[in-house]
């Protein structure tokens, strides 16, 4: 990415909700198919966890020691997970990752293609820079459940309310703020108004959300010389994941 780069949304916005603290239940904010292949990592497996954001899932691989570079194409998000966890971190896009092919024995990609603007081509870079055998983790939208119908409704009003100055408070005192009390009272007492911003953010003003089935991914997999090693559809969770493992052999 160009040094003079416009702002990108998740430099004004990070997603920074949930910080992996002394005595955070990694269940509890990571997915079960995500949390096991954290925790069979090799100390020597190279991880690249490719929009990383502020670090959520850097924080639970620098705990364990793991190798581990984050990548992220927001130069705010990506300092704040360098700045608390020590790990590398490289400013790039999803679509023009910086790094070479077949250098990483796990790619992490938790809940970023699906922002992108070409997911299918994401797709195919992360599979890119992923050694032959090695393991991917993707987690993305799925098409069904309440998310698709709340990004459109009310998420078009609260878009379109942030676009006028006049109509930002009312977005506040109608949106926000109950938002932030539903999280209160979810966390019990934990969310923090600047952690709920950032999901309202991240939920309903995001600029570009693709929800993809199922059936696509695995398309994608066939197309692409790859396989599902392990799938969860997360029942009552707006993402779903899989597990993936590259070919040893060239794409078909």
């Amino acid at each position: 990415m160009a040094s003079g780069e416009r702002n990108t949304f998740y430099d004004e916005h990070p997603f920074d909700w949930a910080l992996p603290e002394v005595g955070t239940d990694i269940r509890s904010v990571v997915s079960p198919v995500l949390v096991d292949l954290i925790e069979s990592l090799r100390p020597n497996d190279l991880v690249l966890d490719v929009g990383c954001g502020p670090g959520r899932v850097l924080g639970f691989l620098a705990k364990r020691g793991v190798r581990c570079i984050g990548a992220d194409r927001s130069r705010i998000s990506l300092r704040l997970a360098v700045t608390r966890y020590g790990c590398p971190g490289v400013v790039g896009d999803n679509l023009r990752l910086p790094f070479a092919d077949a250098v990483a024995d796990v790619l992490i990609s938790d809940g970023v293609i699906h922002h992108t603007d070409d997911p299918s081509e994401a797709f195919a870079e992360n599979l890119r820079v992923l050694k032959p055998g090695g393991q991917m983790y993707l987690g993305v939208y799925k098409p069904s459940g309440r998310y698709p119908f709340l990004y459109d409704f009310p998420g078009g009003i609260i878009r379109r309310g942030l676009d006028q100055a006049w109509s930002r408070p009312l977005v506040v005192l109608f949106a926000r703020i109950p938002y932030f009390l539903v999280h209160l009272i979810k966390s019990k007492g934990k969310r923090t108004w600047a952690g709920a911003r950032n999901l309202f953010y991240d939920y309903f003003v995001t600029p570009r959300v693709v929800f993809l089935p199922r059936e696509v991914i695995e398309h994608w997999c066939s197309s692409r010389g790859a396989h599902v090693v392990r799938y969860d559809e997360n029942r009552g969770s707006n993402v779903h994941s899989f597990l993936l493992q590259k070919s040893f052999s060239p794409s078909r």
